[in-house]
């Protein structure tokens, strides 16, 4: 009675006043009730803010770059055990923040990784079970994962979207292929087939902004594929429809990664790249940096990138006669490796089995300075202890890596066989190539040995033999779409003008493949004559395969052209290759310090196997106008 006294006062005689303290309190009560219903995340720059709302008891989330809404409200959620998590959901007690922040080192793009973002952790209470959600949002993207509720025993499906605000610009997509190994393109959005498996990473254009969609630290669940409906893309997993049991693969060991972070059983993160630039686009780190480090202890120092010479795409299987003349051609070109590709093994002579030919073969290699790397297909260390008795023997003979082939579909069980072969490789000091496998997840950072990988549509789908043509828009798409997991085992440069003359690339466009595309050990796709026969011999001998320094060039347009400019140490490369249609472009070499000797290659406009080879001397911001053919290219070193 008193307070209801003192309150008609205050009514009475104070009435403005009172007015103010009803407003204090009602905001008082609206931040509140926003702090148990919403939480926001920045990035460490402040550009990107992530927010993670309950709406109506669904689990959602929306995304904002410079204040531009990207991502639209977006469903999170994931089914465990028949409960989907996220649709009757509150959030319950306090979010935890933390931060991120350490670097590390690298080969690819650039030598020095900078790890610095902003993570909360969001307790979650849905159907009397709790679990969490991870949300870590960098300066140039984000990533959100789920922790289980413990005791789970089994992955349903998942219900994580991205629901794109704007749609109007360009998006670069790949139809499904277990293998990875399907058609890239750039298309609008609306061309993308609603409902159909496609296969990220996917590339879009919107909101003033490259935004590129793929998973992060995938060690335990089955491979992630993308559905699109309406504006939205949705998780999907195709190499496990009907869910899997949470259980650790037989005989993966205590240091094989078993899908655990801060002390939960979790998801691999769901991600977005947000560049407003293609240069920021390329160079992002963000798959490396949510995953985690190496092993403390690791020691990685002994891998080593370089050029490789393979065989099987020129010639078919290797014979152990020829071997010694693909390793002397090896030396000849100062490249680094070897393949010995899918054929050793039924090798025999003069009472030799496969393991003592291989053996010599291996020998010979290191007499002139190459190293060898061995194919073997996956079906022979399917099994944990059989592949670590086949890897220890391969070590044995003096191999310097593996190849690993024809590998299954990646469900649950399959990613577990991954992390366990990445753990044996380690171990043995032995660099690892996966091929018809699955893309890579930023892991690269976790096993540095795991080097390259196929998971792509490379030259491979360009072969005679085969009847095999690949279209000129696929080259310029690519970047945008599995490059953008990682590095790629495309198997570039082709000069035999018989496999060219399909699609008519030139010779300039094969070469350029070797500067555009990443992969820090190149397998370098054609027979060695035509290297070591080529007006572009010199250059082939010094290309790298690993950068200091890697921008974009302004003449990239995705579908269309694409070209980089890497340095390497104090020279600078330049690969530029073109797609279906003739061009002109300009490259300003803005990046020089000042005068300097240049080598460039370009299409001659007359024919496709041939090159016009100019030396001169350049300077800091001179233009050069490089004409190219349907599938032509350019390359110069500065």
């Amino acid at each position: 009675m008193e307070f209801k006294n003192q309150l008609s006062n205050l009514l009475l005689h104070n009435h403005s006043k009172w007015l103010i303290v009803i407003a204090l309190l009602s905001c008082e009560f609206i931040f509140a009730n926003v702090a148990q219903n919403s939480i926001l995340l920045s990035s460490p720059d402040k550009t990107i803010q992530l927010s993670v709302r309950v709406i109506n008891k669904q689990l959602t989330y929306t995304v904002s770059k410079n204040n531009i809404e990207i991502i639209a409200p977006s469903t999170l959620g994931i089914m465990v055990d028949s409960t989907l998590l996220g649709s009757d959901v509150s959030i319950i007690g306090k979010a935890v923040f933390s931060k991120i922040n350490e670097k590390y080192s690298t080969v690819g793009n650039h030598p020095k990784v900078i790890n610095k973002a902003n993570e909360v952790a969001i307790a979650l209470q849905n159907a009397g079970k709790n679990f969490k959600l991870f949300v870590r949002v960098y300066n140039d993207g984000y990533g959100i994962r789920y922790g289980l509720p413990e005791g789970a025993k089994r992955i349903d499906t998942e219900l994580t979207a991205w629901n794109f605000a704007d749609t109007n610009g360009k998006v670069a997509w790949s139809d499904n292929s277990v293998t990875y190994e399907s058609l890239s393109q750039v298309t609008a959005w609306n061309k993308v087939p609603e409902n159909k498996i496609i296969m990220p990473p996917l590339t879009i254009e919107t909101g003033g902004c490259w935004v590129s969609v793929s998973e992060a630290d995938c060690e335990t669940f089955s491979d992630m594929n993308l559905q699109r409906k309406g504006n939205e893309l949705k998780v999907v997993f195709s190499y496990n429809k009907k869910g899997w049991d949470i259980k650790p693969l037989e005989g993966n060991g205590p240091k094989v990664l078993n899908g655990t972070y801060r002390g939960m059983n979790v998801s691999p993160w769901r991600t977005a790249i947000i560049a407003t630039n293609m240069t920021d686009l390329v160079n992002s780190d963000l798959l490396m940096n949510l995953s985690p480090a190496p092993a403390k202890g690791s020691d990685f120092s002994w891998v080593k990138p370089g050029r490789c010479l393979w065989q099987w795409w020129s010639v078919g299987a290797p014979k152990y006669e020829d071997q010694k003349q693909w390793f002397d051609a090896a030396a000849k070109l100062k490249w680094e490796y070897y393949l010995i590709d899918d054929g050793w093994r039924v090798w025999k002579q003069d009472g030799k089995d496969q393991w003592q030919l291989l053996a010599e073969v291996i020998a010979y290699g290191k007499s002139v300075g190459v190293k060898s790397i061995v194919w073997v297909d996956s079906k022979e260390m399917r099994h944990a202890k059989d592949r670590r008795i086949y890897l220890e023997k391969v070590k044995a003979l003096g191999a310097d890596g593996i190849k690993i082939d024809f590998i299954p579909n990646a469900t649950s069980d399959i990613m577990q066989w991954y992390m366990g072969s990445m753990q044996d490789c380690a171990e043995l000091k032995l660099l690892l190539n996966f091929h018809g496998s699955v893309k890579p997840t930023g892991l690269t950072r976790t096993y540095p040995n795991d080097i390259t990988r196929e998971a792509v549509r490379g030259n491979e789908w360009h072969m005679t033999r085969y009847k095999r043509i690949q279209p000129l828009n696929h080259d310029v798409s690519t970047v945008f779409t599995r490059f953008m997991a990682g590095a790629a085992d495309y198997t570039p440069v082709m000069l035999d003008p018989v496999e060219l003359a399909s699609a008519k690339y030139t010779w300039a466009h094969q070469f350029a493949q070797a500067v555009v595309y990443l992969s820090p050990i190149t397998h370098f796709t054609d027979q060695y004559k035509f290297y070591l026969e080529s007006p572009m011999f010199d250059l082939f001998q010094q290309v790298p395969t690993v950068w200091d320094e890697t921008r974009v060039l302004p003449c990239t347009e995705m579908g269309e052209v694409v070209g980089f400019a890497r340095r390497s140490g104090k020279t600078w490369w330049v690969g530029i290759i073109n797609g279906a249609n003739e061009r002109e472009v300009k490259i300003n070499l803005d990046f020089l310090k000042g005068k300097t000797n240049a080598s460039l290659i370009f299409d001659t406009m007359k024919g496709f196997a041939e090159i016009n080879r100019v030396e001169k001397e350049v300077k800091k911001g001179e233009l050069i106008t490089v004409k190219m053919a349907a599938g032509g290219g350019f390359v110069g070193k500065f």
